[in-house]
């Protein structure tokens, strides 16, 4: 579920594009001065800032969905979540022609462009110009970070909710396609502006997929029909990036909201359902696959009404989160599915086992 939210780097649009600088070249003589106060703030600062983060290359620790499914826990540790989102969706209808690699190689150039543009702009949290901003953003290098993560990956490269803002009094519409739920969806044309986007699921997949390429510590975390990130750095090596907290880019924008928010947006939920769902706690790799697995049978049961093959994926994520109440309930409500249709076909068959069976067994129905 999308939402319109503040974007701090926005307050004017013409931040972003440097607009700020442009002026400057019109207030004549001055110039010379404010550029020398600001290139020497410029390397004052970078002599002191984090050093460049290199985006490496991912791996491939799975050819397919099966052998993902197989790993370890110590095994899922070392996966990319972009291989296994992917993985997850293959077969899928909207993921005929989904080529996985060349996916990961989207990512890494992502990654490289948002390392370059982040470091480029680090110097606006010292920078009187950009008081305002690095208020938001507590002058905190990894909040500023984070925030550069989204802006660039929505407003550079074009990352996008697939379908808008969706009130929150509104009903979600049902799935139609895997590209609305896994992250192919953002990398199905070569200008990611054009492609067909993702949502509140596939989203902070892919931006986390990015910011962990740069090291950063970035979670998943779950609320009531939505997902957003986690910035878990309180422990980090990098002094720079101990921090901790939520960041959002689900709809447009950045938003940085405690997890108080999140019980009441984009649904309410309450104490005991956060508690037995597993609710807005940064989730494990494991869990992670979880999610992605569940997310997979929930596009085979909107899209096709394929319950059989639904309920597998379910019942891999009740195996890999077999604390979350949400997972089983999944699979709950597609095994009454299958025997619902099962009942349907079979109705003389059912009855004459009711009939044998009444009042030694009142689990079986009993058929009209």
């Amino acid at each position: 579920m999308g939402r319109h939210k503040k974007n701090w780097q926005s307050q004017t649009a013409d931040e972003l594009a440097g607009a700020s600088e442009v002026r400057w070249l019109w207030r004549g003589a001055e110039v010379l001065a404010l550029a020398g106060i600001a290139l020497t703030s410029y390397f004052v600062f970078f002599s002191n800032a984090t050093p460049a983060v290199s985006a490496p290359v991912a791996k491939r620790k799975a050819q397919n969905i099966d052998q993902l499914l197989a790993m370890t826990p110590e095994q899922l540790a070392n996966v990319d979540i972009a291989e296994m989102n992917l993985l997850c969706a293959t077969g899928l209808s909207g993921a005929e022609n989904l080529d996985i690699d060349q996916c990961l190689d989207t990512l890494d150039r992502w990654a490289e462009r948002v390392r370059k543009e982040t470091e480029r702009h680090l110097y606006r949290l010292t920078d009187p110009e950009y008081k305002q901003e690095a208020e938001y953003i507590q002058h905190s290098e990894a909040r500023f970070r984070a925030a550069w993560l989204v802006s660039v990956l929505q407003e550079d490269i074009g990352a996008h909710y697939y379908s808008g803002f969706v009130p929150q009094d509104v009903e979600v519409p049902p799935i139609q396609t895997s590209k609305e739920t896994f992250i192919h969806g953002l990398m199905d044309h070569d200008d990611a502006h054009k492609a067909f986007g993702g949502n509140c699921v596939s989203l902070p997949v892919a931006y986390a997929a990015v910011g962990r390429r740069l090291g950063y510590p970035i979670k998943i975390v779950c609320a009531k029909e939505h997902s957003f990130c986690r910035w878990e750095g309180l422990g980090h090596t990098n002094p720079a990036w101990r921090d901790r907290f939520n960041f959002d880019g689900a709809g447009k924008g950045f938003s940085i909201d405690p997890d108080e928010f999140y019980v009441s947006w984009p649904r309410k939920s309450t104490p005991d359902q956060i508690l037995l769902a597993g609710w807005l706690k940064s989730l494990t790799p494991q869990q992670e696959l979880a999610l992605f697995v569940a997310t997979r049978g929930h596009v085979l049961t909107s899209v096709k009404q394929d319950y059989l093959n639904a309920q597998l994926a379910y019942a891999h994520a009740v195996r890999l989160w077999p604390t979350s109440v949400q997972m089983l309930q999944w699979l709950s409500v597609t095994t009454t599915k299958i025997y619902e249709q099962q009942l349907a076909a079979h109705p003389e068959a059912f009855r004459q086992m009711a009939e044998r069976n009444r009042g030694a067994n009142e689990a079986w129905p009993r058929v009209k």
